[in-house]
């Protein structure tokens, strides 16, 4: 009686053949995931640093039109508040280069409240005052600050106030007249300027992101030059958006 061979179990060249078959796909399966995390990771942070950019160019431009206001008919408020507050022996300056401005907002609030909600007596002025750093309670990251000060003595009303997460550069030049028409006829940096009464426009440039933690994107070296300050030079795997806008100072021309 002839037996039949029948193969029981795999040979060793076999299993070796199949768990490589498994591992190749397995790590293409990987990699496929992994490419499509990141994807969603960077298109995630571009859309959040597009938010950040346009909020940031709304709530500055709302700033902007309010500069110089009062209810009193023919009482001159200038635009801008150029004294002392806090350490900064000027309250609007030029940083210098590629090094973020600082712009205080000076004007009679409506609502009896500076830009950090703390309350301003009836008929004072506020200087609301526009800065860049590291928040510390928000993992250091680079943030648009406002805090009031009284420019009467140049004290602060209360703490700062984070205002939009992921502001990295802020750059403000100033539009002044010399003329009679009042038309703008070049754009000063606040040092610059010899007579804050002649001010008729603002151009305000951002540079921002997502606001985020910095994700393992590729590493890249970027260029961005925002209102002409100078090259600003950047190596590293965060996406960036540089946002412009001019506004004019309804409150001047007095």
């Amino acid at each position: 009686m002839r037996s039949i061979f029948r193969q029981q179990g795999l040979s060793l060249i076999e299993l070796m053949l199949a768990l490589l078959l498994g591992l190749l796909i397995s790590s293409t399966f990987l990699q496929i995931m992994l490419n499509s995390s990141r994807s969603t990771y960077f298109h995630e942070d571009l859309a959040l640093a597009q938010e950040n950019g346009r909020h940031t160019l709304y709530l500055l431009s709302r700033a902007m039109r309010r500069a110089g206001y009062s209810d009193t008919v023919n009482s001159r408020v200038l635009p801008f508040f150029t004294g002392s507050c806090g350490s900064a022996a000027q309250c609007t300056f030029d940083g210098g280069g590629t090094d973020s401005d600082q712009v205080a907002v000076q004007f009679l609030p409506e609502n009896g409240e500076d830009c950090a909600g703390n309350t301003v007596p009836t008929g004072e002025l506020t200087a609301d005052v526009y800065y860049v750093e590291t928040d510390p309670a928000n993992d250091n990251i680079d943030t648009l600050f406002c805090r009031g000060y009284n420019p009467a003595n140049s004290t602060a009303r209360g703490a700062a106030r984070p205002v939009i997460i992921g502001v990295e550069r802020l750059q403000v030049v100033y539009g002044v007249t010399n003329n009679d028409s009042g038309n703008v006829h070049q754009y000063l940096a606040a040092n610059a300027v010899s007579d804050w009464q002649d001010v008729r426009s603002v151009r305000v440039g951002v540079l921002v992101n997502s606001g985020q933690q910095a994700r393992a994107f590729d590493q890249r070296t970027r260029e961005y030059n925002i209102l002409e300050s100078g090259t600003l030079t950047l190596t590293d795997g965060r996406p960036r958006y540089v946002f412009t806008t001019a506004s004019k100072l309804n409150n001047t021309g007095f």
